[in-house]
């Protein structure tokens, strides 16, 4: 079963936090930025159709936008929502990114960092 990298989602997840700021800050564009993940969000659930987890939260993201979208939501349910779904990614990626490096996220960019001091070759 393959499932969509974290580093993919991590980039909707940026998105989310971007069109939650607009929201918060009462920005023009939020309307577009929401569409714009909705649309990222089916892209990638088609490009991945066995990874469930993703199904169910594009499910959840649609029925937000939906009712978004039909005037259901009052901005205060609104921002709950928000909340919510930004938590709910932010899970999904910090959970794949601990399965992808073996039970912990490395704290660095490359191997060679690792060694502690950078620019001592042969030492």
């Amino acid at each position: 079963m393959v499932k969509a990298s974290a580093y993919t989602i991590e980039e909707i997840a940026e998105k989310l936090d971007e069109a939650f700021g607009m929201f918060i800050d009462e920005e023009e564009g939020y309307d577009e930025a929401i569409k714009s993940i909705k649309e990222r969000l089916e892209k990638l659930t088609e490009k991945y159709p066995d990874d469930k987890e993703l199904k169910e939260y594009l499910q959840a993201f649609q029925d937000f936008y939906t009712e978004k979208e039909e005037g259901k939501l009052t901005r205060e349910s609104e921002k709950e929502r928000l909340v919510w779904l930004k938590s709910e990614i932010n899970h999904i990626v910090h959970w794949r990114k601990l399965g992808m490096s073996a039970g912990r996220v490395l704290p660095f960019r490359d191997f060679r960092s690792m060694r502690g001091e950078i620019g001592r070759r042969g030492i």
